[in-house]
């Protein structure tokens, strides 16, 4: 009797281990600064022009892709496509400080904290594939059933990438869930900036962020990828929740 006692808290102890590795969060916050796009003075015209910019942003956030533009100046926020307005609205106006402090004085940057994005600069570059701004956050932990998790991945990827393409052209976001191997599922979210169009957003998540997580974090139970027009984040728990 004693032994069952035993090997049952050992399954309960285990079971929790799983859990617990599996829904490791990613909650990196991550900032890039373009330093070949020069920077500007205190005070200067660049500066108050983007700072008007960040001040339009900020009090007119909405969910999706947002963009305010003073003078020559564009400033942009993306949030993830299963935010509530408030949360959007807070995850934006946290992060550009941040962005500003981290990237002091530089005429080009951009900023993703886990649930959105941030960036500014002399221009607004739509195209997908303007890549020099790229990053990538991952769980240091593997899945056991690695055949399990690529095949799960290849199907959701093929099917999301076109629905956020594609079905739901105004937020250009997909979300979805896929079971494998044993108990195990699978959360993926995929989202594009809306204003790029569908065959470069199906290019920017097949090709660019999805190819880049194969390269990057292989394996891993929970990774995120991303880039100036797109992003994927999967993880074996509904992140969406946290």
């Amino acid at each position: 009797m004693e032994m069952k006692s035993i090997a049952l808290f050992l399954f309960i102890v285990q079971a929790i281990l799983n859990i617990v590795i599996l829904s490791e969060p990613l909650y990196a916050d991550i900032f890039r600064c373009k330093k070949d796009s020069g920077s500007f003075l205190p005070n200067s015209t660049y500066e108050n022009e983007l700072l008007a910019a960040f001040k339009t942003l900020s009090t007119f956030v909405r969910l999706g892709t947002d963009s305010a533009r003073t003078g020559q100046i564009y400033a942009t926020s993306v949030c993830a496509g299963y935010l509530k307005i408030e949360a959007c609205k807070s995850c934006v106006n946290n992060i550009i400080p941040l962005l500003l402090k981290s990237c002091p004085k530089i005429k080009q940057a951009f900023a993703w904290r886990s649930k959105c994005m941030v960036q500014y600069g002399p221009v607004r570059n739509v195209i997908a594939y303007d890549s020099w701004f790229f990053a990538h956050e991952t769980s240091n932990i593997k899945a056991k059933d690695l055949g399990g998790l690529e095949k799960t991945m290849i199907t959701l990827v093929e099917k999301l990438s076109e629905q956020a393409a594609y079905v739901d052209r105004n937020t250009k976001y997909a979300y979805g869930t896929m079971p494998y191997g044993s108990r195990q599922t699978l959360f993926m979210v995929m989202q594009c900036t809306t204003d790029i169009v569908p065959e470069d957003c199906l290019k920017c998540l097949q090709v660019r962020v999805y190819g880049e997580m194969k390269s990057c974090c292989s394996g891993a139970t929970a990774a995120a990828t991303l880039t100036s027009g797109c992003y994927m984040r999967y993880a074996h728990d509904d992140f969406r929740s946290r």
